[in-house]
């Protein structure tokens, strides 16, 4: 069985890591594709013509997007990567993979965390959902309920990961 999928990562890699690294982080979908890594990365060779693999090495910045029928065991190469790509990161990120196919659309995106250890994964998490859930409440309170609830949340924050939003 197969199904039409998009997946994209952004992601700030440390200072340092080669090119190699990156190419070995991104080895399980790599090889699933029929891709030859460091081509990918150097040349802009696509084997299906839509996916985009791009690494700056001086700035850290990597960009993966693909897209095109897969099998139902690719998310657990795409996990394979998230883990790969905690090694390598400088910072948390994640993996947004979509099934195309289902006719459910609350189970089409699936959201894959990666960070250098569960605890960086956990302040991401936090991270990104107490900003989601702010940008939400926006629009619902007035300046001072809001500018208190965010107050609340960042004491929250700062606490539990020793660090501000």
């Amino acid at each position: 069985m197969a199904y039409e999928h998009s997946m994209r990562v952004t992601a700030k890699v440390a200072a340092g890591t080669t090119l190699e690294q990156v190419v070995e982080a991104f080895k399980p979908i790599m090889e699933y594709a029929g891709y030859d890594g460091i081509d990918a990365f150097t040349k802009a060779e696509t084997v299906a013509g839509d996916d985009e693999f791009f690494f700056g090495p001086e700035t850290g910045d990597l960009l993966v997007s693909t897209c095109g029928e897969v099998g139902y065991g690719y998310i657990d190469l795409v996990r394979e990567v998230a883990e790969n790509l905690g090694k390598i990161v400088a910072e948390p990120g994640e993996i947004v993979l979509y099934d195309h196919d289902t006719g459910a659309i609350e189970d089409a995106k699936t959201v894959i965390e990666f960070g250098q250890s569960d605890a960086d994964i956990k302040a991401y998490i936090a991270k990104r959902d107490i900003k989601a859930g702010l940008a939400l409440m926006r629009e619902h309170l007035d300046d001072t309920t809001f500018a208190v609830a965010k107050d609340v949340l960042d004491v929250w924050y700062l606490r539990t990961f020793r660090e501000t939003l």
